[in-house]
C-alpha cells in the first residue's frame, strides 16, 4: 500500500462525521427516505454548503476549503456511511465541478462553482444516446452556431441520465462539426434545464433511482455556456471520465451493501466457512477502497488520472458490488431480503433494492467490457 491519510485529512473526516450525525441532518435524512424511493437530498446538501463542506476541494473564492480531491472523496464516503444519498453530490461537485475547475474560463468558474459549492444548484450528465449508449464518438445530438447572435441552438435526445429531475443544469455533449475523426467535432455545454425546448421524462428502471430521457428541441444557449473550446469536447470529456471512473461511487455502494449484510449476519453466522467468505469480501472492500484513493491521489499529484489505473478501479469496484449483493442474497434468501425488522433498510436501503441496482453499476461510466479493453490496451503487452 502506498497511500495513507494525513492527520489533517483524518481531522477533516471527524468534522464531517460530526456534522452528518447531528440531529438536524439525521432527521432530514429520515424524512427524505420516507418521502420517496428516489430520494431528494438537496436540503442536506445546503446545510453542508453553509459549512463550506460540500465542495472542499474548490478554492475558497468559489465556496470551497482549498483542499484536495482526497477530502472530497472522504465526504462522499462518510455521506454513504451515514445513509445520506450521495449520487447527486458526486455528479454535481465531484464530476461536473471538477470539469469546470479544469476546463472552464475564469468567468464560468465564478458563475457556476459558488452555486454548486453552497448547494443552491445541482447538475447532471447528459452524454448517452438511444442508438449509441456510451459510445461518445458516435453522438448524433447537434449544436448549431448562430454566429451573428452569439448563441447555439441544440437539438438531440439524451437517455439514462440520473437525478435529472432535481438538477438545475445538464452538462451535455453534442456534435458541433463533422471532422475526419469521430472524436473531433464534439463540444460540451452547461444547459439550464428550465430552458425553453427542454423536455424531461422518466424512463422505467429496475433501480429505485430513476433514469431520465431529455429531449432538446432547438434549445438556445449563449456561447458562454460552452465548457472548453469548440470541437475540442473530447479532451474535456476525458477529464470528466477520469474523475467518474475513480471507483469511488461504486466502492461506497459496495461498502454500504456489505454493512447491511454483515450487520445482520454477524450474530447469526451458521458456519465457519460463511465467516471466512464474509472476511474475504471485507478484504476485497479494503483493496477497493485503497485502490480508489490511490487513483484520486494520483490525480492530486499529476493533475490527471492514469487511465488504465482508473479502469482497473472502476472495474474492480463495480464487479465487487455485484458480488457483495449476490452473497447477501445467498445468505439471507429471497424472502428474508424482502423483509426488514431491524431498521437497517431505513438507513442503508434493502438487499432486494440492491439486487436490482447492482448490475447497472457494471454499465454506467463505461461497461466492464470497455474497462477490460482499456486495461488490455494500456497495461498488457506481448
Amino acid at each position: 500500500m502506498d497511500f495513507l491519510f494525513t492527520k489533517e485529512q483524518e481531522e477533516f473526516r471527524e468534522k464531517v462525521i460530526a456534522l452528518l450525525n447531528t440531529a438536524e441532518i439525521q432527521e432530514k435524512r429520515k424524512m427524505i427516505k420516507k418521502a420517496n424511493l428516489d430520494s431528494d437530498p438537496r436540503e442536506i446538501y445546503r446545510i453542508l454548503g453553509e459549512q463550506g463542506l460540500l465542495a472542499p476541494n474548490f478554492p475558497s473564492e468559489f465556496g470551497g476549503l482549498n483542499k484536495t480531491l482526497i477530502e472530497a472523496a472522504i465526504l462522499v464516503e462518510e455521506m454513504s456511511n451515514s445513509g445520506i444519498p450521495e449520487a447527486l453530490h458526486v455528479l454535481t461537485s465531484l464530476i461536473i465541478g471538477n470539469v469546470i475547475l479544469l476546463s472552464a474560463t475564469k468567468s464560468q468558474k465564478e458563475k457556476y462553482l459558488p452555486q454548486l459549492a453552497d448547494g443552491s444548484k445541482n447538475a447532471c450528465i447528459l452524454y448517452s444516446e438511444p442508438k449509441h449508449g456510451s459510445d461518445l464518438s458516435s453522438l448524433e445530438s447537434r449544436a448549431y452556431n448562430n454566429e451573428d447572435l452569439g448563441t447555439y441552438s441544440i437539438f438531440g435526445r439524451k437517455v439514462y441520465s440520473m437525478k435529472t429531475h432535481i438538477s438545475d443544469y445538464g452538462l451535455i455533449a453534442v456534435r458541433t462539426s463533422e471532422k475526419q475523426s469521430k472524436y473531433d467535432g464534439l463540444s460540451l455545454f452547461m444547459v439550464p434545464l428550465n430552458s425553453e425546448g427542454v423536455t424531461i421524462s422518466e424512463i422505467p428502471s429496475l433501480s429505485d433511482e430513476s433514469l431520465y430521457e431529455v429531449i432538446l428541441d432547438g434549445v438556445v444557449v449563449d456561447n458562454t455556456c460552452m465548457i472548453g473550446k469548440e470541437n475540442d469536447g473530447w479532451s474535456v470529456i476525458n477529464k470528466a471520465l477520469s474523475v467518474e471512473r475513480t471507483g469511488l461511487d461504486y466502492f461506497v455502494r459496495a461498502k454500504r451493501w456489505f454493512d447491511l449484510i454483515y450487520t445482520r449476519e454477524i450474530n447469526n453466522i451458521p458456519t465457519e466457512s460463511t465467516l471466512i467468505e464474509l472476511s474475504r469480501l471485507r478484504c476485497k472492500l479494503d483493496a477497493s477502497r485503497y485502490l480508489t484513493y490511490k487513483v484520486i491521489n494520483e490525480f492530486n499529484r499529476l493533475g490527471a488520472v492514469d487511465e488504465s489505473l482508473s479502469a482497473i478501479s472502476k472495474l474492480y469496484a463495480s464487479e465487487l458490488a455485484c458480488e457483495v449483493v449476490w452473497k447477501g442474497h445467498e445468505l439471507r434468501g429471497v424472502e428474508a431480503c424482502l423483509k426488514d425488522n431491524h431498521g437497517y433498510s431505513e438507513l442503508y436501503g434493502s438487499l432486494e433494492s440492491a439486487y436490482r441496482e447492482a448490475p447497472g453499476l457494471t454499465l454506467s461510466a463505461g461497461t466492464s467490457e470497455m474497462m477490460l479493453e482499456t486495461i488490455s490496451k494500456l497495461r498488457l503487452t506481448i
